[in-house]
């Protein structure tokens, strides 16, 4: 369920404001469209106008309509990312969810809701009454008209299915009840278990219709382990047809998820037709939740055997014991005689790879299951087979998959399978790999596994005029907007200084460099690794600079992009003068006196040394660089950065538009100590420093500080008291 179908605020059927006069026109359909909405009472069925009935004298006798219902806790809801080329991120499930669970719709339903079997029988009622006094004669076709204005007569098919009286006389007034979002834990518990009393012992009759799937999964969702093992273990027989049907597969990804007791019982019901489920447009949801949401290591090495040839199956299946071995470590213990059959084993890995590349379908190729047999055959080849065969294979695989790569990069496995193949691969193979991957450049850098294959590329491609000039220059020209996201901003930084374990993770670094290592190994790269960064770096200057000066006053606000900015100015190569006159003049504004004490300020209107990431930004491009622990020294990679961003900053903070000198002493008071030590030492190195004994000199400033509690402020006055 999205979280923003999550956090709705339901009503309950007793003095529901949508419902009494103010009930809207149109209700929601799958497809977005408007549609005259449907109560019960309007379907021409007898029960369901004593359930509706039932409602109006709830609210006559409540007399007062209810406030909207507050949830106790708010679960977090684990969700699958999608490919890069749906935008990455997040897989949005909205067109995809059951969203009526959740609706402010009092229990009245779509007719064009109903479960596939009810349509199929009601269909075949119509048939029988078609052919009914006919005798041996058959009767000519009827007219479309003919057949609408037969079919409007016949009663509705939900009402000829056995499951129709206890759905709508006793589970719906029930569940009503129980959905509600302001129940107490107790209620909860006392309505879920009238609930699943009444539907216990005909689960399998009533999870066939639409509506009897809403209460099941609400008897699922917020019942106890007893009722949730319970109405799983009753539709065991269905299981596997549940996650083929339309409305059944939310009740099924509702069990795998709240019941972990059947996914081991489930697991051999799948394996057999693993392919074909993945390839179904239903069963491919819960499939994949299962996998990639909630799993256990041991599980999903069992999933993933159900791509394994039949003779793998053979050679080791009495020799499976508690650990479950994928396809790498089946294929070691594989000796003598059986050894002989790795060949073929891999060919049969091989067809199914290829066969989910070239299917016409994609929607198998975008599951991370399938990623991980692509990984664990990418690896095999060329483990197992010698060099002239892996080569073959590998070729193959370029031919079938290249353009589909990005459909593969968003999860872990993907991104590993094309970062191996960009190190093994030769210089126009790797041509053949990226191409697709730079149509879909932001995404790529927006995703955090995606950009680990990007990096592989700048690590290991020789040609780096031919990178600078495809994925450099797309990359900076996102600069602007790349900043400001969590993920994006790594790969301006992987450019700057991609070694640095204060923007990457160790684990992400010793990959990287693990994978350069290779390809230098294997021939594929010759470069030497500091030339090609440079080289890198020299085409990405220009246009990292250009960005800061264009959006300096606002990156520099925002936590994660002030540290892009401070690796600009630092790192990179070309005219700054624009960048720092965009960050100086964000200073141009009146400094507020008393200073803030608001930990939290507004980071679009509060002046930037009011905000403490702003702070720790202009103290470090004053200093010139980053402070090293270990050798308790600043590391300046740009002597002319810190003279000149200082003289620009103190001409900023001292004009007559902002309060000349007494902005310099609000200053001094405020939130900034150390930026303003860093200014007065910058000036001091570059002979500027008797501007500053100006202003700062005067009397009563240094008492003025001494008096403020600021961290920082005694460091401030013992370097006013040296001027």
């Amino acid at each position: 369920m999205s979280s923003k179908q999550f956090n709705k605020k339901r009503s309950a059927p007793d003095g529901s404001s949508s419902s009494a006069g103010g009930k809207s026109k149109f209700s929601k359909t799958n497809n977005g469209k408007p549609q005259p909405s449907k109560s019960f009472a309007n379907k021409g069925n007898e029960n369901a106008g004593k359930y509706q009935n039932k409602n109006k004298s709830n609210n006559n006798n409540n007399g007062k309509s209810r406030s909207a219902p507050i949830r106790e806790k708010e679960e977090d809801v684990k969700r699958r990312k999608k490919p890069i080329t749906a935008g990455g991120g997040e897989e949005n499930v909205d067109d995809d969810e059951d969203i009526s669970m959740d609706d402010d719709d009092e229990g009245s339903f779509s007719e064009e809701e109903d479960e596939d079997e009810d349509e199929e029988m009601g269909d075949k009622a119509l048939e029988r009454n078609e052919g009914e006094g006919e005798g041996q004669e058959k009767k000519p076709k009827l007219t479309k008209s003919e057949k609408l204005a037969l079919h409007a007569a016949q009663p509705h098919r939900t009402t000829l299915l056995p499951s129709h009286p206890l759905l709508h006389d006793t589970l719906l007034p029930l569940w009503e009840t129980a959905r509600r979002a302001d129940l107490s834990k107790d209620q909860r518990k006392k309505a879920i278990n009238e609930l699943y009393n009444a539907v216990k012992g005909r689960i399998n009759e009533v999870s066939r219709g639409h509506k009897g799937g809403r209460v099941l999964q609400t008897i699922v969702k917020f019942g106890g382990k007893e009722e949730r093992t319970g109405v799983a273990m009753e539709l065991e027989p269905r299981w596997k047809d549940m996650m083929e049907s339309k409305y059944s597969k939310f009740l099924m990804s509702k069990l795998i998820r709240y019941v972990p007791s059947i996914r081991p019982l489930l697991i051999p019901k799948l394996t057999p037709t693993l392919l074909t489920l993945l390839n179904h447009s239903n069963a491919v949801t819960p499939l994949s939740d299962f996998y990639d949401l909630y799993a256990t290591s041991k599980e999903r090495k069992l999933l993933v055997r159900g791509f394994y040839p039949r003779e793998l199956k053979i050679f080791d299946g009495g020799k499976q014991g508690i650990e479950v071995k994928g396809l790498e470590a089946s294929l070691e213990d594989l000796i003598g005689d059986e050894s002989k059959g790795r060949d073929r084993i891999l060919d049969g890995v091989e067809k199914t790879v290829l066969d989910v590349f070239n299917a016409t379908q994609k929607q198998a190729l975008a599951q991370s299951i399938f990623h991980r047999l692509v990984l664990e055959y990418v690896t095999c080849i060329f483990k197992f087979l010698d060099k002239e065969t892996a080569d073959k294979k590998l070729h193959e695989l370029l031919a079938a998959g290249a353009e589909s790569f990005p459909e593969i990069v968003h999860t872990k496995d993907g991104s590993a399978v094309v970062r191996e193949l960009i190190v093994r691969c030769n210089a126009k193979d790797r041509k053949t790999i990226l191409q697709p991957l730079r149509k879909h450049v932001e995404a790529l850098c927006k995703d955090g596994d995606a950009q680990m294959v990007l990096f592989t590329a700048f690590d290991c491609v020789d040609d780096t005029k031919l990178m600078g000039k495809a994925f450099v220059s797309d990359v900076v020209s996102l600069a602007t907007n790349l900043a400001f996201d969590k993920q994006g901003r790594r790969v301006l930084l992987y450019l700057l200084t991609p070694t640095s374990t204060k923007h990457f993770m160790p684990q992400t670094i010793q990959s990287l460099a693990a994978s350069a290592t290779h390809a230098r190994e294997l021939g594929t790269s010759k470069k030497d690794t500091e030339v090609r960064r440079k080289e890198l770096l020299s085409y990405a200057s220009e246009g990292l600079l250009k960005a800061v000066e264009e959006k300096g006053d606002a990156m520099v606000r925002d936590p994660g992009a002030g540290l892009v900015v401070q690796e600009v100015l630092i790192y990179a190569k070309g005219d700054k003068s624009g960048a720092i006159s965009t960050l100086s003049q964000a200073l141009s504004i009146p400094y507020p006196d008393p200073a803030p004490v608001d930990p939290n300020p507004d980071q679009s209107t509060a002046h930037p040394l009011v905000l403490s990431h702003s702070i720790r930004t202009y103290k470090t491009l004053l200093s010139g660089g980053h402070f090293n622990n270990t050798t308790k020294t600043v590391e300046i990679t740009d002597e002319e950065l810190s003279p000149k961003f200082a003289s620009a900053i103190w001409e900023a903070i001292t004009d007559e538009s902002v309060g000349g000198d007494d902005n310099v002493s609000r200053i001094c008071k405020g939130n900034a100590p150390f930026v303003m030590v860093e200014l007065i030492e910058a000036l001091r190195k570059s002979g500027e420093i008797s501007k500053v004994k100006k202003v700062l000199g005067k009397k009563g400033v240094r008492e003025e500080v001494e008096k403020s509690v600021r961290k920082g402020a005694g460091l401030l006055a013992e370097k006013i008291a040296e001027l």
